[in-house]
């Protein structure tokens, strides 16, 4: 998956994403990150074919995103977004059954142990029977992984998925997407708030500022105080912390 020369703008305004030239490196973890408003979620739109850039292509296995069909894209592609629509009544297995329409006509054939597997790889299959909104917030965003890792997909893709947990879970829920990763050889592109856990769990990164790529590399080359503070607009201050390394932190302006 590869962006060449890509532009998009909203409504003729400023461009959001400016002559964005990046490859999506197979089978790691790629993290993108940024300030507020730097074109972190458009650019992750783009790259699942809902925007359509302005100039420039999105491609996918050597072909325009734009030219699969959305069966074809959800085959591939599978998304964990920031918040998701509610069905009173739903259950868990319901939830995970509906990662498995790419390879059905209808919801009623999928049989319960068809999605047992998934439930499994997120530690929750005791839980298939209940509720989705009995669960806890960090649960809850298991059954979604789950039903994404139901669609068997390349790719999965995570829109800040630790910004309504608290840390128990945002650390248990990383540590699960790495296990993934490994497990699965499953390519992952996640845009994440926090800088910190970026470099943690992340093989490669893209750091973005006003639509435009300033550096992609690995976690070892970001740790550059000048580049970050030209990133975030603050200064930035790199220490580090024993038994865990590296770690940036924001200086009083």
């Amino acid at each position: 998956m590869e962006l060449k020369q890509v532009n998009y703008s909203y409504s003729n305004s400023k461009k959001t994403i400016s002559d964005f030239t990046a490859t999506v490196p197979t089978g790691q973890i790629l993290s993108i990150i940024g300030q507020n408003g730097a074109g972190k979620s458009t650019l992750l739109k783009l790259l699942l074919g809902r925007l359509s850039p302005d100039s420039g292509t999105v491609e996918l296995d050597g072909q325009p995103i734009s030219a699969l069909s959305p069966r074809k894209r959800a085959a591939k592609i599978a998304v964990v977004s920031q918040q998701h629509q509610l069905y009173d009544e739903m259950t868990v297995k319901e939830v995970v059954k509906t990662g498995r329409l790419p390879f059905h006509s209808l919801l009623a054939t999928i049989s319960d142990e068809e999605v047992r597997p998934f439930l499994q790889a997120v530690d929750l299959a005791d839980a298939m029977d209940q509720p989705l909104t009995s669960l806890s917030g960090g649960q809850q965003q298991r059954v979604w992984l789950a039903a994404a890792l139901a669609q068997e997909p390349q790719y999965l893709f995570l829109d800040e998925p630790t910004t309504y947990l608290d840390i128990r879970y945002a650390h248990d829920l990383m540590a699960l997407i790495q296990e993934l990763n490994v497990k699965k050889k499953m390519t992952i592109i996640m845009v994440l708030h926090d800088i910190n856990q970026a470099l943690k769990v992340s093989d490669q990164l893209w750091l973005i500022k006003q639509g435009k790529l300033l550096k992609a590399g690995t976690p070892a080359t970001m740790l550059d105080e000048q580049l970050l503070s030209q990133a975030f607009e603050v200064p930035i201050k790199i220490v580090k912390i024993e038994k865990y390394g590296p770690y940036v932190i924001q200086l009083a302006a």
